[in-house]
């Protein structure tokens, strides 16, 4: 995963709300702020358990709405770090305090609730916890263990790796030159596109397969390495690469 260096930048909006509930041994905490945010800028988030949704917007900042589960001991030390820096803005569900170091029981259960400028490219690395991204228009970058990835209706280029999860991606509709590259240990692959799709292609799988409803012609491979092409004049669209040990790669209308 991704290491960031977190600190508070003056520049974010100081709008945090924190609301302790007793739940048996877990106790609840609601955490809101606002990001100015450059334009054309990245969010980088991390997490450990929980959920990850984003959506682009019409607006011109971040927003961050948070709800942290853990025992109350738990919430006072591991701290949800969020801070920009120019262009960026930087999101770590698990900052540790340096001086707690218990090995177990140290993860705080985060799920995120995120609004960012359409524009904007996302770089998300969780390990256990589900992400939605929609409606982005940069690029769109996910590190998952163990973890569901959906991705819908955006332009920009995506990357996704993960071990142990599926994905879904929406690429309706899809612009020439839009990458596509996939790489899962244990999960199968749905891609969704419009018929004027074209696009290369290039599979490598250890025990998946590759099935499309989209017309492909065959350029070279066999059942487990195949390289083809989509549409008319793929050369002029899009690239999509997929790889996977033992996950099978579906390809819809």
């Amino acid at each position: 995963m991704t290491n960031f260096l977190f600190g508070f930048a003056p520049f974010v909006l100081a709008t945090a709300v924190f609301v302790g509930i007793d739940a048996g041994h877990e106790d609840i905490e609601r955490v809101s702020r606002t990001v100015q945010i450059s334009a054309g800028g990245t969010l980088h988030l991390k997490s450990f358990s929980g959920r990850v949704d984003v959506t682009g917007t019409d607006r011109s900042d971040v927003s961050i709405d948070a709800t942290r589960r853990a025992p109350k001991d738990r919430l006072a030390r591991i701290k949800l770090d969020i801070h920009g820096s120019g262009d960026a803005v930087y999101v770590d569900a698990n900052k540790r305090d340096a001086s707690w170091w218990r090995f177990h029981d140290d993860v705080v259960e985060t799920d995120f609730d995120i609004k960012v400028p359409k524009g904007m490219s996302v770089d998300v690395n969780v390990f256990s916890a589900a992400v939605s991204v929609t409606g982005i228009d940069g690029s769109r970058k996910v590190g998952a263990f163990s973890s569901r990835v959906f991705l819908r209706d955006g332009r920009g280029p995506i990357k996704v790796h993960t071990f142990s999860g599926a994905v879904e991606i929406e690429a309706k509709p899809w612009s020439d030159g839009q990458n596509v590259d996939i790489d899962t240990f244990s999960g199968n692959v749905t891609l969704r596109v419009p018929e004027s799709v074209r696009s290369t292609l290039t599979f490598n799988s250890f025990s998946g397969h590759l099935n499309s409803e989209v017309p492909l012609t065959l350029r070279d491979g066999t059942r487990r390495a195949v390289k083809a092409e989509l549409g008319q004049n793929p050369a002029a669209g899009g690239a999509l690469h997929f790889k996977t040990f033992s996950g099978s790669v579906r390809i819809e209308r």
